[in-house]
């Protein structure tokens, strides 16, 4: 099965409720297979690219995607008839991916050999700060993140 296509969200709002209800638009099936598959650094990686903290998210997130599960819609019963089916609980497989992962780093781009000169201050070491910062670094921008905690 090919991956998801991420830049086309009307598509996969078609078929892949999920996904579509992902502020982030993560590629829920993919990273699902990977994880049943036991490739968890895997699974891991494809979350990151599109959340820069898989593991604190797999935590803290307020999990609009599974109500958005068709799996509840689709198998409304179990075999005997007695009970209604669980949305799958995609928001723990993200954290089971975090938790379960081997070392990334060497998965993880790295700093831009030649720096291209310019250089960014972000205010704050919050999750849009760090997440700026992870992307300009690879591509020569000098990030400095200023927060007021001196942690």
């Amino acid at each position: 099965m090919k991956p998801t296509d991420i830049s086309a969200p009307d598509y996969f709002h078609k078929v892949v409720d999920c996904q579509w209800a992902c502020p982030a638009h993560t590629p829920v099936p993919e990273y699902i297979r990977l994880i049943a598959a036991g490739r968890y650094s895997e699974a891991y990686m494809v979350n990151w690219v599109s959340n820069v903290f898989p593991g604190i998210l797999g935590r803290t997130c307020d999990r609009p995607c599974e109500p958005a599960c068709r799996r509840s819609r689709v198998e409304d019963e179990t075999p005997d008839g007695r009970e209604r089916r669980e949305p799958v609980a995609i928001c723990r497989l993200k954290r089971v991916a975090a938790d379960y992962k081997e070392d990334i780093r060497h998965l993880l781009p790295q700093p831009a050999a030649q720096k291209n000169g310019r250089r960014i201050a972000c205010i704050g070491a919050g999750p849009a700060s760090l997440t700026a910062a992870r992307d300009l670094a690879p591509l020569g921008y000098q990030v400095v993140v200023y927060d007021g905690d001196r942690r």
